[in-house]
């Protein structure tokens, strides 16, 4: 469903810079600092968990452009100044709902503009960008991470995107980004979906499994690291920023990684793996009704139906709307490129604002859950599946509210991300045509497959996890007899 090719479409339109006018000084939201040749971008609203709003979101694109052509700055990171406790909870959806009440829907729509274009800049940057991910890291907070190739997670990460418990849908850009993150059970984008529905909470340990973070590092280790990445040059390829300039930050961080906790267990077990295969298969979706047809019916070991009637009930507590639109999502944008999924992230956002149709209920429920802080689910009033009509209505522009996103330095859009792959762990189907061309050669053990990954392989060996992640792979899709391993279970 992927294109395979990396496209870099060259944009022919004017840049437009934001304007940071009125912005209130004395109590900064976003701090910006010099370590050596990096710069760091910290956020510091901690009594919201630095939930994003306008100010921010235009405060840190404006910087980034005056990185983007500074010869002095080398790399960007981001980070918080109340880690561990989160890096950013989000947007701030209870300000925007409270503007959505008061029928202030322009406050709302340059909230998201704001923030969209925030993401497309970050996936587009032409300099390297480390995000540490050190404690809450939701909704926006993915946003400020997924789209950049070096994305931290540690033992406090808590990692998720919670939007279809508030009425609105899975944005800033995950609808891209997790189809051609992921790595395990996502050939068919199944657990993208999977995370997207349900808004499931991941730790540090397995957002790095996942293929959600691109390292794992102890939180004692970061401040470190900071120092470490500030020290580093593109050298004479100053100016172009070079593949081997990113493979030379990514050799750095690594240089702070440590074996996963021993104790750690990854949150899926091959039973619950298989259901999210094959329950959730987006080539085979056409509405929630399918889905849920898939998980009522599903018939297997008594874990597989126990799991499946969990996440069936679970969902059951959701917004329909936000899930019919998060799959027609996920269908669109996970064979667009960047900045045409975003642009549907942001008519979507404003649609779901200003609400005509009266399909979302992300206002009212915002206001239950955020505003009025009450403790029971909303009684979501829409019950009924929506028509393919409405889906397509909810998720397109109006002539009515014209909007786009804003300009970057980078000029270009990507149908694949230029770096990502090449520093998180390899993705399930990957390991499965290595493991196919090795058994070609004869009989091969599980001893023989660590040893080949861990070892040999050029792109993943001494890769942190690798063993963990193997293990996990191994024990759901192969089987062992005399001749072997073999993939298949």
């Amino acid at each position: 469903m992927l294109r395979a090719s990396i496209k870099a479409v060259p944009r022919h339109l004017p840049i437009r810079t934001l304007t940071t006018s009125n912005i209130r000084m004395s109590d900064p939201s976003v701090l910006f600092s010099v370590q050596d040749t990096a710069r760091v971008v910290s956020l510091n609203r901690p009594k919201k968990l630095n939930a994003l709003n306008e100010e921010m979101c235009k405060t840190i694109f404006d910087t980034l452009e005056e990185y983007c052509n500074s010869d002095a700055a080398n790399l960007v990171l981001i980070k918080s100044t109340n880690h561990p406790r989160s890096l950013c909870a989000g947007g701030d959806v209870a300000s925007v709902a409270q503007y959505n009440i008061e029928k202030n829907y322009e406050a709302s729509i340059n909230c998201f503009k704001a923030e969209y274009s925030l993401n497309f800049q970050l996936a587009t940057y032409q300099k390297p960008v480390v995000v540490f991910m050190d404690g809450i890291t939701m909704g926006g907070g993915v946003g400020l991470s997924v789209h950049t190739p070096f994305r931290i997670a540690t033992e406090n990460t808590k990692w998720a995107m919670p939007e279809t418990d508030i009425g609105f849908f899975p944005d800033v850009g995950t609808t891209f980004a997790l189809p051609r993150l992921i790595t395990l059970a996502n050939k068919n984008l199944q657990m993208a979906l999977y995370l997207m529905l349900t808004g499931e909470i991941l730790g540090g340990e397995d957002a790095y499994l996942l293929g959600l973070a691109s390292h794992y590092i102890p939180h004692s280790n970061l401040e470190h690291l900071q120092t470490r990445i500030g020290e580093l040059h593109p050298g004479l390829d100053a100016k172009n920023f070079s593949d081997e300039f990113f493979d030379s930050v990514n050799l750095a961080i690594e240089e702070f990684t440590s074996p996963l906790p021993s104790n750690h267990k990854f949150k899926f077990s091959s039973a619950q793996l298989e259901v999210i295969e094959k329950c959730f298969n987006l080539s085979n979706i056409e509405s929630i009704g399918t889905l849920y047809s898939n998980l009522e019916s599903f018939q297997g070991t008594p874990e597989m139906m126990e799991f499946a009637k969990a996440t069936r009930e679970k969902l059951a507590t959701k917004s329909l709307t936000s899930m019919q639109a998060a799959i027609r999502l996920l269908q669109e944008n996970s064979r667009d490129d960047i900045e045409s999924a975003l642009k549907r992230d942001l008519c979507t956002a404003v649609n779901f604002c200003v609400n005509d149709s009266g399909l979302a209920e992300f206002s009212a429920a915002t206001k239950h859950k955020l505003l009025d802080k009450k403790k029971g689910p909303y009684p979501w009033k829409q019950t009924t599946e929506l028509s393919p009509q409405q889906v397509t209505s909810i998720i397109s522009p109006k002539p009515s509210l014209p909007v786009s996103l804003i300009r970057n330095n980078s000029n270009v859009t990507w149908s694949q991300y230029p770096h990502s792959l090449r520093y998180q762990l390899p993705r399930d189907f990957d390991i499965k045509e290595d493991i196919e061309k090795l058994s070609k050669t004869g009989p091969i053990k599980r001893s023989d497959i660590l040893k080949y990954f861990s070892d040999i392989h050029p792109k993943t060996k001494a890769k942190l996890g690798i063993p963990e992640y193997l293990n996990i792979l191994l024990n759901w899709k192969s089987t062992t007899d005399k001749a072997g391993i073999k993939w298949g279970n």
